[in-house]
């Protein structure tokens, strides 16, 4: 049987399957009713408050940061590595790798470069080198698959240096949605309409903390079909 962290590092090699990763990190929270904002500044709230998705809905894998999480409080790119939330999101990493084994898949989800530099006026020396060092922080933390958020594609930039950290780690690289910056792209369900689909399998936005949890998990029933 592959685990779901098998097929995450098998993508990169062409391997086709479906890992459902619903974007539910704050949804997590709600199980055990942690404070909104808190869990996200305690490793072990955050890491608690994920094994509590993974056993009440059983995804293929779980996303272990949230980017506008990542840019709170930032004023530089640089400042997203020194952060509290960004060291919260790797010890969680860590946590979870070593509780789930190959069981679960870890999802380290990042801002991207058009957004680093509208939110934070990086140019693209700071935007690659924030994310290569941000990428490689993940990987070596246990996460399986990289997936940069960008509502558009910041002319000029590539993310090449990136997927070659990816794939050296076994992992993998991926743009939110769509094809960008030379990474191949998620496959996006909407939670409201649920289907079969391949690939590393999302929801179209971060889930709200009040969202159904019987609905959740048959939004990850529907995308395995």
């Amino acid at each position: 049987m592959t685990t779901p962290r098998a097929m995450a590092r098998g993508l990169e090699s062409g391997l086709v399957g479906t890992l459902a990763v619903p974007l539910a990190l704050h949804v997590s929270a709600r199980i055990a009713d942690r404070d909104p904002d808190d869990f996200l500044y305690d490793p072990t709230q955050l890491s608690n408050a994920l094994r509590d998705l993974i056993e009440a809905v059983g995804p293929d894998g779980v996303p272990v940061s949230d980017p506008e999480v990542l840019l709170a409080g930032c004023q530089s790119a640089s400042d997203i590595l020194a952060s509290q939330q960004f060291g919260v999101s790797l010890e969680a990493a860590r946590r979870l790798r070593a509780s789930y084994a190959d069981a679960i898949a870890l999802v380290a989800a990042l801002p991207g470069p058009a957004t680093l530099s509208e939110r934070l006026g990086a140019d693209r020396a700071a935007v690659n080198l924030a994310l290569v060092g941000l990428g490689q922080e993940f990987l070596a933390a246990g996460a399986d698959v990289i997936v940069i958020h960008d509502d558009a594609e910041l002319p000029g930039v590539s993310l090449s240096t990136l997927s070659n950290v990816a794939r050296f780690h076994q992992a993998t690289a991926l743009a939110n949605g769509a094809e960008r910056y030379g990474l191949a792209a998620t496959t996006v369900v909407e939670f409201e309409s649920p289907r079969s689909a391949t690939g590393v399998v999302v929801t179209e936005a971060f889930l709200p903390r009040d969202t159904d949890i019987t609905l959740l998990g048959d939004w990850i029933t529907a995308v395995h079909g």
